[in-house]
């Protein structure tokens, strides 16, 4: 009996000393070979793949690897580098090891595509398997993906029957694909994202929790995203899109992709919400949908949140700011009415019939004072410029500014006022925002001199663009320019004067 009790000690202490080590690679590709037009969202969808992965997935910064818009020997090397990683790991017998490969991008069926460089399916799953995992779980969001790994003569599986244990007996490969063989996969700019990989990712931070047990499997993160994006597809005029997937896999029970109770912050919505979203305002990201009010609790991190909730053909528009460690549970209250809006694209060839406009719960507005030059109607010079602005920070929206010039030489001064109503869009790439329009408006211009003061009326109008970047949350650095053309009566004549100007600014976003 001793003996006994000794031996299960023993095998006691050494499971409590085995892990299952996880690994990811993450890779996202805007681009694809030259005749597809670049998609809008694949690497900043990577990006939320990943932070998800590391903030509830149990994957070690250090164990992960996320490559934006980056060639194939950039991949290849990443996965030496974690083979050398899993490696080490495998130096304690017990330790089983897990990879995590999820790519977004182009696609033509056989092969994923890092802008004009193509990785064969067959090429992809041989570099997977050299890393040497007991366990790889494979997810691709492209175009026409399913074909991919569909294995030659077998037979689809019950769509939700994943069974992969995250014990010490588990082995094999299972992969996850946004989109049939046949089928284009989409991205909508509601939730600034692919649809598969948007619900995929709010599955795991608690979407997808079906057992409220507070942990997020593959098979819960698979039939959530599998539902939604059946779904939300359904009724578009480019067609349904149906995730797929195909497994070999051996062993009882459920891996588990993330864990709830890793949280740092968690939001709670309020009772009769009948879908809620959630953005990140820093990054500009949505990271958060939840479409019933079977679930009201996510897993968020620290920081500033915009929210957009509905509630009896009524959607509602708020922020929130999470500290570490907080559990927020919002009311209505806090909430303001707004409208909605909608727009879905392929990810691949072609956009999908339907028309872009302005995310409401994203209608946040810049307000923004500037100082720049424009040239005098007379022969005066150069005027200063002063331009207080009003416009949207993305996507359409009106524009509204006041602005006023002044210059002065040898006794004679120039001045003019201008108020203007136009329409921008703005749009995000990489770290700056970008904007385009074109605003009118009247002006009043006058010269005073020792003869004394003569007013001209005018209309102005003015093509414009400008480039922003953000200071933390809520300033911006702007620079302006614009094609501008002043109409007005000089001498008794109409005539029109070309005047471009330039303005380095400043903006409070609300």
């Amino acid at each position: 009996m001793t003996r006994l009790l000794t031996l299960a000690v023993l095998l006691a202490a050494t499971a409590s000393l085995a892990e299952t080590a996880r690994f990811a690679l993450v890779v996202g590709n805007n681009a694809g070979r030259g005749e597809l037009p670049p998609l809008r969202y694949a690497e900043s969808d990577a990006g939320k793949v990943a932070r998800v992965l590391t903030e509830l997935g149990d994957v070690a910064p250090e164990r992960l690897v996320l490559l934006q818009g980056r060639p194939v020997k950039d991949m290849e090397a990443a996965l030496k580098a974690l083979a050398q990683q899993v490696q080490t790991a495998r130096a304690v017998p017990e330790n089983r090891t897990v990879l995590l490969f999820f790519f977004s991008g182009h696609s033509d069926g056989e092969a994923i595509e890092l802008g004009q460089e193509l990785v064969p399916y067959s090429r992809l799953k041989s570099l997977l398997g050299g890393v040497g995992t007991d366990v790889r779980v494979v997810i691709v969001d492209a175009c026409r993906s399913g074909a991919g790994f569909r294995q030659k003569g077998g037979k689809p599986a019950d769509p939700f029957a994943i069974k992969l244990t995250d014990t010490l007996s588990a082995t094999g490969d299972a992969f996850i694909t946004s989109s049939a063989e046949d089928e284009a996969a989409l991205e909508s700019s509601e939730v600034m994202g692919s649809v598969f990989t948007h619900h995929l990712v709010s599955g795991l931070r608690g979407a997808a929790d079906a057992s409220g047990d507070k942990l997020v499997t593959l098979g819960e993160a698979y039939r959530y995203a599998y539902d939604q994006t059946v779904s939300r597809t359904a009724l578009m005029p480019v067609g349904v899109q149906h995730p797929s997937y195909d497994y070999r896999l051996s062993g009882q029970g459920e891996l588990v992709l993330s864990s709830l109770q890793k949280a740092s912050a968690q939001l709670v919505f309020p009772p009769g919400s009948e879908r809620a979203v959630v953005l990140d305002t820093l990054r500009d990201q949505v990271l958060v949908e939840v479409p019933t009010a079977a679930t009201r609790e996510v897993a968020l991190s620290p920081g500033q949140y915009g929210l957009r909730l509905f509630k009896d053909g009524q959607s509602y528009g708020g922020r929130v700011t999470l500290t570490e460690g907080s559990r927020k549970t919002l009311s209505w209250d806090e909430l303001t009415p707004i409208s909605s809006a909608t727009a879905i694209a392929r990810k691949g060839p072609g956009v999908a019939a339907a028309v872009m406009r302005p995310d409401a719960w994203r209608d946040e507005r810049l307000l923004g004072l500037s100082l720049g030059v424009v040239p005098a109607v007379s022969q005066l010079g150069v005027q200063v410029l002063v331009r207080v602005g009003f416009e949207p920070r993305l996507g359409w929206g009106p524009a509204f500014a006041l602005q006023g010039a002044w210059v002065g030489a040898a006794g004679v001064s120039e001045a003019g006022v201008e108020g203007r109503a136009g329409y921008r869009f703005a749009w995000k790439v990489g770290p700056a925002w970008f904007g385009a329009g074109a605003e009118a408006g009247p002006a009043l211009l006058w010269q005073s001199s020792a003869a004394g003061t003569a007013f001209s009326p005018a209309v102005v109008l003015a093509p414009r663009g400008a480039v922003r970047f953000f200071v933390g949350d809520a300033f911006v650095v702007t620079l302006e320019g614009e094609a501008g053309v002043a109409v007005l009566a000089v001498d008794g004549k109409v005539g029109a004067r070309f005047r471009p100007a330039g303005a380095l600014g400043v903006a409070v976003r609300f």
